[in-house]
């Protein structure tokens, strides 16, 4: 099979993803307040953002450049160690700091080398998902408590 064909089956079956999930959400609990969105908001704009993204590999196949099968296994061992180093980590060293090793961890398995990505993408990942989810969400995550910094 052609990476152009299973491109367009992935997006696809992507697509009825999120079709399902958005006709399923609007079967939730209505909202108890006017200004409430309801608990079927979020799926729903999820269901969106799949179904966008799905379209590109529909509208637009590339072939993609084929890896050896050594490379695809180390990057799925890789990041399946990483993801649990962080479930592991996340309550003693905070969510600011795992993220960043994380996220920096990640991008060196995949081949990012340039210093300024290294430097710049696992602090923004961190601090953005990290005011993200503590101001705007109002979400509670874990922190390192070291002298009160939140990290």
């Amino acid at each position: 099979m052609s990476t152009r064909l299973g491109d367009r089956i992935a997006g696809l079956l992507l697509l009825g993803l999120a079709v399902f999930v958005y006709v399923y959400s609007g079967r939730l609990p209505a909202p108890i307040q006017d200004l409430d969105p309801g608990v079927g908001y979020f799926p729903r704009m999820l269901a969106v953002l799949i179904g966008v993204l799905a379209l590109v590999p529909l509208l637009r196949p590339q072939e993609w450049e084929r890896m050896p099968r050594g490379v695809i296994a180390w990057h799925v061992l890789g990041t399946a160690a990483l993801l649990f180093f962080y479930a592991l980590a996340i309550d003693t060293l905070g969510f600011v700091i795992t993220t960043v090793v994380f996220v920096l961890a990640e991008l060196l398995l995949l081949g990012a080398r340039k210093p300024l990505t290294l430097v710049l993408m696992p602090l923004g990942v961190s601090l953005g998902l990290f005011y993200l989810f503590r101001s705007v969400l109002d979400v509670p995550l874990p922190t390192a408590g070291w002298g009160g910094l939140p990290i």
